[in-house]
């Protein structure tokens, strides 16, 4: 039950984010929101490396390190920076959506680089998908 709850409590805490991130960006800039947010979170990382129960050095393997650094890069960093550009040109409920069809890129890239294999439960959750960022992407913005 913890589980859910804690999963629950980070969907609607990613939910609001791109609603505080359309309010902001009418008084300022996409990258000006990444570098805001990347600041905030460091007080927030830090205790996180001053609790755990061993120094980063021994917690991560230099192997495991070198795949983290990439999700710093790609998650945080660039993609942060495409989802507000998003969120800024198409809204908050029209951008949300179509940077949650991350499952479809996550199965595609399991399946070329991690060799896992498709159920028919994996296509027919891709086949949603893909029709939820199609009726989306096909509405005219009002």
């Amino acid at each position: 039950m913890l589980g859910e709850a804690l999963a629950l409590t980070s969907a609607f805490l990613w939910g609001a984010v791109p609603i505080l991130i359309r309010r902001g960006l009418t008084y300022s800039s996409t990258s000006v929101a990444v570098v805001w947010g990347l600041i905030v979170s460091l007080p927030l990382l830090a205790a996180v490396f001053a609790l755990h129960p061993r120094p980063v050095s021994q917690a991560v393997a230099p192997q495991a390190a070198v795949w983290f650094v990439l999700v710093g890069l790609l998650g945080p960093c660039i993609g942060r920076v495409f989802n507000f550009i998003g969120v800024a040109r198409l809204g908050a409920a029209r951008a949300t959506p179509l940077v949650n069809s991350a499952p479809l890129f996550t199965t595609l890239l399991a399946v070329v680089f991690l060799h896992e294999q498709i159920t028919l439960r994996i296509v027919l959750g891709m086949l949603s998908i893909v029709a939820g960022v199609g009726f989306l992407t096909g509405q005219q913005r009002p």
